[in-house]
């Protein structure tokens, strides 16, 4: 199982020209559309209520326990802490709850897409 939430920023940020971001978007169509994918954008209207402001991996381990990576730009760094992974999984539960459903971040995705083609 695989559950991203992505800024809506980064539907918009065209990243190697209109055809290239179109290709990246129609792949999370396709993506989101799995069985064992969820995909849920954090819309704008968050602002200041976003829970992360750099990327964030939680990982559920064989053995029940989580591990947090984050990464900026000038290194990644694997987080072992429970009190801090805790904090970082209810910030991601509360970002769950915020951002949009997954219908809802579908359309916008394929909005996004076709505001790029011609």
């Amino acid at each position: 199982m695989f559950h991203a939430v992505l800024e809506e920023g980064c539907l918009h940020r065209t990243v190697g020209g209109p055809r290239v971001m179109a290709d990246q978007l129609r792949r999370l169509e396709d993506l989101a559309e799995s069985p064992n994918i969820t995909i849920q954008v954090a819309p704008f209207g968050l602002g200041e209520n976003l829970a992360f402001t750099l990327p964030v991996v939680l990982l559920d381990l064989p053995d029940h326990s989580v591990v947090g990576y984050a990464e900026s730009t000038a290194k990644g760094h694997l987080e072992r802490s429970r009190s801090t992974v805790t904090a970082w999984e209810r910030e991601y539960d509360h970002l769950l709850v915020e951002a949009l459903p997954t219908a809802a971040s579908l359309a916008l995705i394929r909005k996004a897409r076709k505001e790029l083609q011609p």
